[in-house]
């Protein structure tokens, strides 16, 4: 395919039903090419089942794909990691050891579905696996799975109150069997050949009310966490006033805060050597207040040298330290 333009839009942060998403791949990439987004990311967690498909559909639409993922890494509060994600790009999906790490991922998120129903049930709110599993239809269950059947048989019962109570730290909390760490998840999305990217910082904020602190300085020591342990890219670009922590319902900030935010996020990037990306986290009909490549993130991006790095070009150009050329995070690079 052609080489888009610097200011053609991509989209780096998107869901299917191969986890979480309304949308197929092949729909995801009509969806793509119907609003002129010239590249995306198709990242479900802990899972890459929908790649193939996305990207024969990219090659027939005109639309490049880059293979992604998200992994939610261990929980380890010592150093503010609290359901914190990385995101890996250019993983190959057919790398045997990667895949049956996300098999023990999918296993175990799976395996805390019975406990976690069993919870719900001694607090009065039963529902049946069955249900839960028909909804994730093959899929690795997540909790909007268990929220969808939730609502289904107890319609008052708030969705803040599941995700609150059903989050790390909270009373219905359900630990999985297997999980990441940090330096666990970085490592291995090298190994394969890609490139670990920390997930939407601001969604960690744990300070912000709507009276509160914007910027959490909490957050900004987790970036640094992440940057010590190999992390190469940060998603600076993301829809904070319509996803988590800002959204509930209506934004909570405003246009001005955003770009605040944006720009903290895109100094600290800089600031620590980081690859800027971006994305919206679209879901689809799940999160409709989202629409995909809403955020304006520039092809260029994708091709830029990362801070530091000496001399020009999109070959063998790489910056101290690091086994990444500015190709590495160009979509082209992937065959």
């Amino acid at each position: 395919m052609p080489d888009p333009r610097g200011d053609a839009r991509v989209d780096l942060h998107l869901h299917t039903t191969a986890s979480d998403g309304t949308l197929t791949p092949t729909e995801l990439v009509e969806r793509a090419a119907s609003l002129g987004v010239a590249a995306i990311a198709i990242t479900d967690h802990d899972s890459m089942a929908g790649v193939a498909e996305g990207r024969a559909a990219g090659e027939r639409l005109g639309v490049e794909v880059v293979p992604g993922i998200e992994i939610g890494i261990a929980h380890d509060p010592a150093r503010n990691l609290i359901e914190v994600d990385v995101l890996g790009y250019y993983i190959d999906p057919g790398d045997e050891e990667f895949a049956g790490v996300t098999r023990d991922l999918q296993g175990a998120k799976n395996g805390k579905l019975r406990s976690q129903i069993e919870v719900l049930a001694a607090n009065g709110l039963p529902i049946r696996i069955e249900e839960v599993l028909e909804e994730a239809a093959g899929d690795t269950v997540r909790r909007p799975h268990i929220w969808k059947i939730l609502h289904r048989h107890h319609p008052d019962f708030p969705p803040e109150e599941f995700f609150n109570r059903t989050s790390f730290g909270g009373d219905w909390h359900v630990p999985k069997t297997f999980s990441l760490s940090l330096e666990d998840c970085v490592a291995l999305i090298e190994r394969v050949g890609g490139v670990p990217v920390l997930a939407h910082p601001g969604a960690y904020n744990t300070t912000f009310a709507k009276d509160g602190p914007l910027i959490d300085r909490g957050v900004d020591s987790t970036i640094a966490v992440c940057a010590g342990a190999g992390v190469r890219g940060l998603e600076v670009f993301y829809p904070y006033n319509k996803g988590r922590p800002y959204h509930d319902g209506v934004p909570l900030i405003d246009a001005a805060e955003l770009d605040s935010l944006v720009g903290h996020y895109e100094t600290l990037a800089d600031d620590h050597g980081l690859l800027a990306t971006g994305g919206t986290d679209f879901h689809g009909a799940s999160k409709p207040q989202i629409e995909l490549g809403e955020v304006e993130v520039p092809y260029r991006l994708l091709q830029a040298t990362p801070p530091g790095a000496q001399g020009g070009g999109r070959e063998g150009v790489t910056a101290p330290g690091s086994p990444y050329s500015i190709a590495k995070l160009g979509i082209l690079c992937y065959n």
